[in-house]
């Protein structure tokens, strides 16, 4: 396949290529080099891009939906508005990126490493998180609910306004983190860290916790909402 002069194959050198509003629906390129490439407004639904490197790509509002990337280098990416509902980017790299207002819903993030990402605005309802480094990560009045995030690193995030509503946060590391006026509302606490956060206006309505769970010095937690029920 040939887009603009360029070979869209698997390992391909599309380093800085402009792919800017290109049909790459289902299109193989794993293991290409598309470093600084320009793919705002394409398509890459169903893509293959497992292993590809797109440091400092240009993403904006690129689709990506169901597209899989696991392995993939997104290491300071611009991904403004892009859509990459249910995309497999477990074991991705993407430290700086930029994915503001970003559709993460249903997507595998399991394992990546996200630290200092900017999620301001993205919707990551039912994502997976579990395992994944997002440390000093940016997720000001990002939507989280019902995100499975088992033992997630989110040691000095910010995630003030946010909604975390209904989310497994079992294990989670929150350390530091800044939780103003965040929902946490009916989420699974048990065994987290949130030593030395900031709680301040944070709901906790029908939370999950037990005495594995770390607090702020001299915070006090409202009773446990249904740890029965945790297995």
């Amino acid at each position: 396949m040939e887009v603009r002069g360029h070979e869209i194959t698997a390992d391909a050198d599309l380093a800085g290529a402009d792919l800017t509003d290109a049909d790459l629906r289902s299109v193989d390129l794993t293991g290409a080099w598309l470093g600084g490439a320009v793919l705002s407004g394409s398509d890459l639904s169903d893509a293959r891009l497992v292993g590809a490197d797109l440091r400092h790509a240009i993403c904006r509002s690129t689709i990506f939906a169901d597209t899989d990337m696991h392995h993939a280098n997104l290491w300071s990416a611009d991904l403004t508005d892009a859509q990459m509902g249910g995309a497999v980017l477990s074991r991705t790299w993407l430290g700086s990126a930029r994915l503001t207002g970003t559709d993460l819903r249903s997507a595998d993030l399991g394992g990546a490493w996200m630290t200092a990402t900017d999620l301001t605005g993205a919707v990551l309802g039912a994502a997976t998180l579990a395992g994944t480094s997002m440390t000093r990560t940016c997720m000001r009045e990002a939507d989280l609910t019902g995100v499975f995030a088992g033992g997630v690193d989110l040691r000095s995030a910010v995630l003030n306004g946010a909604t975390i509503r209904a989310a497994n946060l079992s294990g989670a590391i929150l350390r530091g983190a800044s939780l103003i006026g965040t929902d946490l509302s009916l989420s699974d606490l048990v065994g987290a860290d949130l030593s030395e956060a900031q709680l301040d206006q944070v709901v906790l309505d029908g939370i999950r916790h037990d005495e594995t769970t770390r607090w702020p010095d001299d915070f006090s937690p409202p009773s446990s909402g249904g740890l029965d029920d945790h297995d």
